[in-house]
C-alpha cells in the first residue's frame, strides 16, 4: 500500500506540476530582483542625471537628455587604444530621443587629444 502511494506521487503529471511550480517560483524571484534593480537604476539616473561604471577596462556612461526641445537618453562606451605610439580613447555612442519624435543616432569617434 505504501509503495502504491509513492508510485502515484511520482507520476508524470505530478513531476510536471512540480517543475512548473519550481519554474514559477524562480520567475517570480527574478521579477522581484529585476524590479528592485530597475527602481534603483531609475532613481540614480533621475537624481544624478548620469550613471557611470568602469567594467573590464571599458568606461560605460548613461545620461539623461532633458533639453527644452529634446528629451531622451545617451549611452557611451569608451576604451583605450594605442595607435602609432599614441594613446587614444575610442567612443561608441548611441543617442535615443523620443521628443520631438523618435530618433536613434549611433556615433563612433576617436579622442587622441
Amino acid at each position: 500500500m505504501e509503495r502504491q502511494s509513492l508510485e502515484s506521487l511520482s507520476s508524470p503529471r505530478t513531476k510536471r506540476r512540480e517543475k512548473l511550480l519550481w519554474l514559477a517560483t524562480l520567475l517570480l524571484a527574478l521579477l522581484v530582483v529585476c524590479s528592485g534593480c530597475g527602481f534603483f537604476f531609475t532613481v540614480g539616473l533621475l537624481s544624478r542625471g548620469e550613471l557611470t561604471a568602469n567594467v573590464l577596462g571599458v568606461e560605460w556612461r548613461l545620461w539623461r537628455i532633458n533639453e527644452k526641445r529634446e528629451t531622451g537618453l545617451g549611452f557611451d562606451r569608451a576604451f583605450e587604444t594605442r595607435r602609432a605610439a599614441r594613446s587614444c580613447t575610442q567612443h561608441y555612442t548611441t543617442i535615443v530621443l523620443w521628443k520631438p519624435s523618435l530618433s536613434i543616432d549611433n556615433l563612433a569617434y576617436d579622442d587622441c587629444g
